[in-house]
This record gives C-alpha cells, sequence and structure tokens, in this order.
C-alpha cells in the first residue's frame, strides 16, 4: 500500500530483499539505496479513477483509495461479478469475462438486469447457443433459493462477510 511504499521509500528501479511472510504472500524486508543509480523514479500514486475519471478518496483508516461514484463502469462490472460468484448467488455460467462482455454489449447494466435478461439477444451472441442459453437461465432461476445470507454477501456490503451476513440473516429470519 502507499503508506508502506513511502515508509519505505521504494522506488521503480530499486533493488528490493523480499521474504516469504507466511506461506506464501512475498514481503518487502529491505531496500538496498546502495545500488541506486540515480534512475529511479517516485512511485505515482493515481488521484482519479483509471475508469470514470472521478476523485479517489481514502478514509484514514484505512490503506486503500476508492472511486465513491457508484456509476462508475468498472465498479458497476465488479458489482455485477461479486454478486454472482460462488460465494454469493453462485450463478454458473455467468462468470467474470460473460459478465464484462454481457456489460459491454448493454445486455446487463446492474444487478436487478441478471434477472431480466434478455435471452433471445444473447442466443444470437457468438457462442450461445439454446443449450447454453437454457443452462444460464436454469442457473439464475436457482439462485434465487439461494439462502438469505448469500445475497447479504452478494450486496457486496463493506465489512460484512460471512459471519456477519449470516448474523443478519439469522436475526431476519427471527421477526
Amino acid at each position: 500500500n502507499e503508506e508502506f511504499i513511502r515508509e519505505r521509500d521504494i522506488m521503480i528501479g530499486d533493488t528490493v530483499l523480499v521474504e516469504r511472510a507466511g506461506d506464501v504472500i512475498p514481503y518487502i524486508t529491505a531496500v538496498d539505496t546502495d545500488k541506486r543509480t540515480g534512475t529511479e523514479q517516485a512511485l505515482v500514486f493515481p488521484t482519479e479513477c483509471p475508469s470514470c475519471g472521478s476523485k479517489l478518496q481514502k478514509n484514514e483508516d484505512e490503506s486503500v483509495w476508492r472511486c465513491l461514484n457508484a456509476d462508475c463502469s468498472a465498479q458497476v462490472e465488479e458489482r455485477i461479478i461479486h454478486f454472482a460468484a460462488k460465494d454469493s448467488m453462485d450463478i454458473r455460467g455467468l462468470g467474470d469475462q460473460i459478465i464484462r462482455n454481457f456489460y459491454k454489449d448493454g445486455l446487463l447494466n446492474s444487478i436487478e438486469d441478471i434477472y431480466q435478461l434478455n435471452y433471445f439477444k444473447i442466443q444470437q451472441q457468438e457462442g450461445w447457443g439454446t443449450k447454453s442459453v437454457e443452462n444460464l437461465s436454469n442457473s439464475i432461476e436457482a439462485s434465487k433459493k439461494q439462502p438469505l445470507h448469500r445475497l447479504i454477501i452478494g450486496l457486496g456490503i463493506r465489512e460484512a462477510g460471512q459471519t456477519t451476513a449470516k448474523t443478519l440473516a439469522q436475526t431476519i429470519d427471527k421477526d
């Protein structure tokens, strides 16, 4: 993250010592400033969203910058992808690339659109036959039977993971 890079004065072109943290994650433990040649460049972090151009914002207690434009095309695509994912609504046949293609072609512009897809238009798309459209339709219908906590996860509420989603669902189901 930005603070980590600034605190360690890491620059593009630096020689760094990387160690394994935990099982897999690489961790920069040192920068060899003696090997700097003067051609290194400071990292410039974006201040605007690369997708929509909105000004990025960062909460003081977080290390990430976020685009808060709900209409940002990258955010819309990612919300739909998250909603359809295996750990959320588990809509098989509606993977990342298909969602991106449907979004680009105007077939899918929101989570709600998943349940109003025009299957006739989809069948006109390259690679979509009767059986694949039928399988997608069946998978979307099956997603309507997912437990409430999966819907809550699918909505992508920040800091509402599986445990919180299950707790919320149980509270709602009690009422």
